[in-house]
């Protein structure tokens, strides 16, 4: 495993490609390798292979990122990250397939968390990605608008109500593993499944029980689903919930869990 993942860089707005270039730059671990104006171009790039990561942007020219997803073969899929203006491409992009989205402008923060996510994805060995599921995800997004449900009586039920296209799913909170937020979204992730909901952290912290706990700016756990904890220096940890899920404890957030270390 290289120390540092070779990045490749997709985009056709030249402000957009180069300032997401000034702020990758600054990361230790990530070396960006080359960048493309138009999906042709990345399309090239990527069948040279040796790409570990790749910030593709959706809507582009020509060929957009859908469209070079849609080329690739699986065997030469790297981890991606989808970059879009519209807020409509956020829902479903990264969901078993892309490791997460940004949208334009560029947050610096927002990176940051975006870059943790893919560490995470790395370090467990998943494969980056499947095209076909890729590319059904970033198809669906089109008209997808979910979110947080305030029905108080499915709180009491020991569900979560998700509401999503004028229906409302009632998940139950046993079944949640953990939930990361990606913008003003919250992504459930329960049994395999992930839900998207639009709620603030805070606010989806209020209907969730006691034993949903805190331990990043932008990731709640489950603490019944933890199987193993391993600490980190500098007093973070990663917790272990399963063969294929790993999240790593903030210093800040390390009282959420410190009954677990005693």
């Amino acid at each position: 495993m290289n120390a540092k993942l070779r990045t490749l860089l997709v985009d056709d707005e030249p402000l957009a490609l180069d300032y997401l270039n000034t702020l990758l730059e600054k990361q230790p671990n990530i070396e960006v390798i080359g960048t493309c104006r138009n999906g042709r171009e990345a399309l090239k790039r990527l069948r040279q292979g040796a790409v570990d990561l790749v910030f593709l942007d959706v809507q582009m020219p020509g060929m957009t990122g859908l469209e070079v997803v849609a080329e690739l073969q699986s065997d030469d899929m790297p981890l991606l990250v989808f970059a879009t203006a519209y807020d409509k491409y956020a829902l479903d992009a990264f969901e078993l397939n892309a490791v997460d989205y940004l949208l334009k402008p560029f947050d610096p923060d927002r990176l940051e968390t975006c870059l943790e996510r893919v560490w995470q994805r790395w370090s467990v060995k998943l494969q980056p990605g499947d095209k076909a599921g890729a590319v059904a995800a970033l198809n669906a997004l089109g008209g997808k608008q979910a979110e947080l449900n305030n029905d108080l009586g499915a709180h009491e039920l020991g569900k979560l109500a998700i509401k999503d296209s004028g229906q409302t799913q009632l998940v139950n909170f046993i079944d949640i593993d953990w939930i990361d937020a990606a913008g003003d979204y919250m992504c459930v992730h329960a049994g395999g499944a992930t839900h998207i909901l639009r709620s603030t952290m805070k606010e989806l912290e209020q209907r969730l029980p006691d034993w949903f706990v805190r331990i990043h700016r932008s990731t709640i756990v489950n603490l019944n689903k933890i199987k193993t904890v391993e600490a980190l220096p500098k007093g973070e940890s990663l917790l272990h919930l399963g063969a294929d899920v790993t999240l790593k404890v903030s210093r800040n957030f390390r009282a959420g869990i410190q009954h677990l270390l005693s």
